[in-house]
């Protein structure tokens, strides 16, 4: 609430600033707020136990629905929303309901399951379902599916600050994930969830006010999602393929669902056990946020912003080219900011948490005291941090791209184990190491390959030409390397499937069955053959018959040159 009135005495000074007639420069200062905000928050909820940085710390029952729904609606989430409508109409609404799906199937699915284990990270938890070598591979690929997401969010929030503030792209990015780094090095997830529950209705708030003024600016109801209701906003600007759609909606399906950045409730300690419906709070203000996107498509175009050319505009440029005051503006601007921080100091602290606790304490020194493994987890932070930095510098990575690949690594590596596998004990540890290792591979052989070697492997791999996308280079069968979590996906549950099924058959009886049934089709192949031959062999002609020259004798006369029938035998002479 403190925070709330903050921000709101904020937009009064800049209201009376812009209608004085203020420099520009000092209105445009204040997006800095909401992140001021956001590092008092962490500084408020610093510690140094264990509880605090790795599992979130002693959170009430009402924070985790309000702290999900802070997560989920991050810079990318926001600005790629209206992208999504505006480019493919009513396959951008299916990809926001897709969004909404993954949240419920996570909060209302997943996270029960993994609480049950008891576990403080989601690698841990695994581990205690599946093994440690199972444990060991998930620590991976949640590394791998985090620092792509962070350099995502960075990359986009140093372009928002560059806009507003007038820096350098590059310089903006590395600061604002320097700035994450902090807030997590100073409470590491308790401070995330804090920044995320307490920033959430402000960053709701300043979505929902733009277009909330202009519809009552067109004379209709000032509610945000007016534009629900004009057929303009579901016409598509670009020709997307049916299979891109797919591969989007398995990614966001099954991706969000088991993000382990969207997870925490599941190993936070709660001073009351949550309700279903609380937990259910977070996808309900995701989906009602984002239902606004088809009215930012709809008056963007009204205002001759071009989805084609400059997707992020419709969000960024939108209060400036529909005449909005300044007010607005900046709190859009800022919101957003806020929102990137959030996004990165979650995915830093759960990436810094399986390393500190799963990775040095499963397995570099199991007898490792508590402190021991949040000093690992707190300098894991740094590392990671410089990590997403060298990500987002890579040649190519745009924001759309790293952002599909973080969601395509989260789906092909825990998505079988944690949505099919979970639940059916006939799955062995075998069987969800080889699901993991399956799908995590193909999908990092797939965006390896295709960027760095895109000749080789489109010669001897079989990837074709390798053409450049907006989801980055494409790799087997066409798609682009930012979907391949859809072929890691299948490929894991067929594997997932194999190593759970085949070994609980039983081969001798198949080889009998098998062989019975060879024989069986052989003989009804032969006669079948036969029966063709004969069919197609000819038939013989029956002969007429003649008429005989010796007709036969009447039945009472004698037969010639016979003898009587009663002297049969001749007579002996006496």
């Amino acid at each position: 609430m403190i925070a709330l009135i903050v921000v709101l005495a904020g937009l009064a000074v800049v209201d009376a600033l812009d209608q004085f007639g203020a420099d520009t420069l000092v209105v445009s200062v204040f997006p800095v707020i909401p992140l001021a905000i956001a590092l008092a928050i962490a500084f408020h909820l610093r510690g140094i136990g264990f509880g605090d940085i790795i599992r979130g710390g002693a959170i009430d029952s009402w924070a985790p629905g309000g702290a999900l729904a802070g997560t989920s609606l991050s810079a990318v989430v926001l600005v790629g929303s209206p992208a999504a409508v505006a480019l493919g109409g009513w396959y951008g609404l299916a990809l926001i309901g897709a969004l909404v799906a993954g949240l419920l199937l996570s909060s209302m699915l997943v996270m029960p399951e993994l609480r049950a284990t008891g576990s403080a990270t989601l690698a841990e938890a695994i581990g205690t379902r599946f093994g440690r070598q199972a444990r060991l591979l998930s620590v991976v690929a949640i590394v791998m599916a985090a620092l792509p997401l962070i350099a995502a969010e960075a990359t986009l929030g140093g372009t928002i600050a560059g806009r507003m503030l007038g820096l350098t792209p590059a310089f903006a990015r590395d600061a604002i994930i320097l700035l994450a780094a902090i807030a997590c090095i100073l409470g590491g997830l308790r401070a995330a969830l804090g920044m995320a529950a307490v920033l959430a209705p402000i960053v709701a708030l300043a979505f929902l006010l733009p277009v909330t003024i202009v519809a009552e600016r067109q004379g209709l109801l000032p509610l945000p999602w007016t534009g629900l209701t004009d057929p303009a906003a579901f016409e598509s600007a670009a020709a997307i393929p049916f299979s891109v759609v797919l591969a989007l909606l398995a990614s966001l399906v099954v991706g969000v669902a088991a993000m382990p950045s969207l997870l925490f409730p599941a190993w936070s300690t709660f001073k009351r056990p949550p309700h279903g419906r609380k937990l259910a709070l977070g996808p309900l203000i995701v989906a009602a946020v984002l239902l606004a996107a088809p009215s930012y498509a709809v008056y963007g175009r009204l205002a001759a912003i071009d989805p084609t050319t400059n997707p992020a505009g419709l969000v960024l440029n939108f209060p400036e080219r529909i005449g909005l005051s300044a007010a607005p503006s900046v709190l859009l601007i800022g919101s957003l900011l806020a929102a990137a921080l959030i996004a990165m100091a979650m995915g830093l602290a759960t990436l810094a948490a399986s390393i500190g606790h799963d990775l040095y304490g499963g397995f570099v020194e199991r007898t490792a005291l508590e402190g021991r493994r949040v000093f690992i987890a707190r300098l894991a932070m740094l590392l990671a941090a410089a990590a997403a930095i060298g990500v987002g510098r890579l040649p190519g990575a745009n924001v759309a791209m790293l952002a599909s690949v973080g969601l395509s690594v989260s789906a092909a590596s825990l998505g079988p184990i944690l949505l099919f596998g979970w639940r059916r004990r006939a799955v062995t540890s075998e069987a969800a190491i080889a699901a993991i290792a399956v799908g995590l591979w193909l999908t990092a052989a797939n965006v390896v390959l295709a960027t760095l070697a895109p000749d080789f492997s489109g010669r001897f791999l079989g990837m074709g030409v390798v053409a450049p996308t907006v989801l980055g280079p494409t790799g087997w069968f066409g798609l682009p390397v930012g979907l391949s979590g859809l072929i890691g996906l299948v490929c894991g549950l067929i594997t997932l499937a194999a190593f759970t099924w085949l070994p609980r058959l039983n081969w001798p009886l198949l080889r009998l069955k098998f062989r019975w049934l060879a024989r069986h089709f052989r003989r009804r192949v032969e006669t079948a053959l036969a029966e063709r031959s004969r069919a197609r062999a000819p038939k013989a002609v029956a002969k007429p018959a003649s008429v005989a020259e010796n007709p036969a004798p009447a039945p009472d006369a004698p037969r010639p040159d016979s003898t009587p029938r009663n002297n049969a035998h001749p007579a002996q002479p006496i």
